[in-house]
């Protein structure tokens, strides 16, 4: 069985950060935030944050579904539970609450750096790019991993996956960025992720000269069909052991198990959105 962590790791990964987010969660500025004001300070910041997603999330036509799910902010020692009962309050509300302390029953909990969770909440990166990784060992500034012997089913992940996305998305309709300084590192370019749910998983390749996508054997094949539609500029490839090249206003079609990989030559972006669908996406 997949794991959470493996489902949302197989298309994105991203150790290292691109240009503006990588300053915005860097080691010392969290280290400075922590030294200059007290944790005390910084709780209550992160308790209004998540509030904010709160209250945002009981207008949300998907908290009719029940959910307990818990969230760690590292920096200042802090853990919450967000209880969504599927009971509505009133006419148009739902019942979703913020309660200190992590959950109680075995379930998924979010760490979130705290730059991560001030960068999401200011627009500047989503969260589902926030949690995106190659592998499962992988660094990820907001993570997600299960307590209590919880033994979530590929089901339970492609729901989480979509709990994410609704969550920690403010607003309807829900918008998110795709920028180059909203991007994290994933297999060679940067890759912004646009929703998950079963069967479905999207998202933005921004592949800059001399770039190299999917280098790595593990990552040039996958059990699902997906295509790949370049909205910017011409990438070369090899799909299935022959030379293709894609450009500006054509879709390429890639079937599933069948190993390909990219690159740009040229002096200019390849921007590309990535649809990946079918049985196990």
């Amino acid at each position: 069985m997949k794991t959470f962590k493996t489902l949302i790791a197989i298309l994105f990964s991203g150790l290292f950060m691109t240009s503006t987010f990588a300053q915005e969660i860097s080691i010392s500025e969290v280290a400075h935030d922590v030294s200059n004001e007290t944790k005390t300070v910084l709780k209550t910041e992160v308790e209004k944050i998540l509030s904010s997603y709160v209250e945002d999330y009981s207008n949300d036509r998907h908290a009719k579904e029940k959910r307990i799910v818990g969230v760690e902010v590292p920096q200042v020692d802090g853990k919450w539970t967000i209880k969504i009962t599927g009971e509505k309050i009133g006419e148009k509300k739902w019942e979703v609450s913020l309660i200190e302390g992590l959950p109680t029953i075995p379930t998924y909990v979010y760490r979130i750096e705290l730059k991560t969770l001030r960068a999401i909440n200011n627009g500047e990166i989503n969260a589902l790019t926030a949690q995106a990784k190659a592998f499962s060992s992988d660094y990820a500034p907001m993570d997600v991993h299960e307590i209590k012997d919880y033994k979530p089913t590929e089901d339970d992940d492609s729901a989480l996956n979509a709990f994410s996305f609704h969550f920690w998305t403010k607003g309807f309709p829900e918008v998110i960025p795709f920028r180059p300084d909203a991007t994290r590192r994933a297999h060679g370019s940067g890759v912004t992720i646009f929703y998950y749910e079963k069967g479905l998983r999207t998202g933005w390749y921004n592949i800059l000269p001399g770039e190299r996508v999917r280098e790595d054997a593990r990552e040039q094949a996958m059990p699902f069909p997906m295509m790949g539609v370049v909205i910017k500029g011409s990438a070369k490839g090899i799909v299935d052991g022959a030379p293709i090249t894609v450009s500006e206003g054509n879709t390429v079609f890639i079937p599933a198990n069948v190993h390909h990989k990219w690159w740009n030559e040229s002096n200019e972006p390849v921007e590309l959105i990535l649809i990946m669908f079918g049985k196990g996406a």
